[in-house]
């Protein structure tokens, strides 16, 4: 750091000048400083930021399973075929009642094949069945309520909604889930469409 140079007042003197300071760098207490910042930025953001993402992954699955539902409706009652939504805790699959493996390979369904009225023709040629297959994120898990609790959770077993053209919807309240946070949807039987929604993401 340069001095101050004294300022001299008079005929042959100088005059003005000025107190000058150089420095080279950061001190090592302004570098702590800064850092001490950022951590405590970060740990303010995280929870934030950990939540968000949580949020995000639990209503991709909920949206999936919901967009299923209207699509099995739509589908069943456009193309006069039952239409099937398979379920565990874990993996959601749309499919033709018939259809359940989505191998080229397989047989054609006996009635499809034994079938030689124009009706059934008709069908054959027209669009081809829907298949979605979805696996919900590894840390997500679909729920049923308990029938043996008030207000409590069970891991959904192995379960299929059929939805029959121009029927009610089969789907009922379901709950995704993910440590302490959770997506409750309840299905309109009518439309289909979801009637009640209820989150709760800590």
């Amino acid at each position: 750091m340069r001095p101050c140079a004294p300022d001299h007042n008079g005929a042959g003197g100088r005059t003005g000048d000025k107190c000058l300071h150089r420095r080279d760098g950061f001190t090592l207490l302004e570098m702590c400083f800064v850092l001490l910042i950022i951590v405590i930025l970060m740990a303010v953001s995280t929870p934030a930021i950990e939540s968000a993402f949580v949020e995000q992954a639990v209503r991709n699955d909920a949206h999936q399973l919901s967009l299923m539902v209207k699509t099995a409706m739509l589908q069943s009652v456009e193309q006069h075929r039952v239409y099937v939504i398979d379920l565990t805790d874990t993996t959601m699959a749309l499919h033709p009642q018939g259809d359940e493996t989505n191998s080229d390979d397989a047989p054609p369904p006996a009635s499809a094949s034994a079938s030689t009225n124009s009706d059934d023709a008709d069908a054959q040629d027209g669009p081809q069945g829907v298949d979605v297959n979805s696996k919900l994120d590894p840390r997500n898990k679909l729920q049923v309520p308990d029938p043996d609790k008030k207000n409590a959770w069970v891991a959904m077993p192995p379960t299929s909604w059929v939805f029959q053209p121009g029927e009610l919807c089969p789907a009922s309240q379901v709950r995704f889930s993910r440590g302490d946070a959770w997506l409750i949807m309840s299905f309109n039987a009518l439309t289909g469409n979801v009637e009640n929604e209820s989150t709760y993401f800590p």
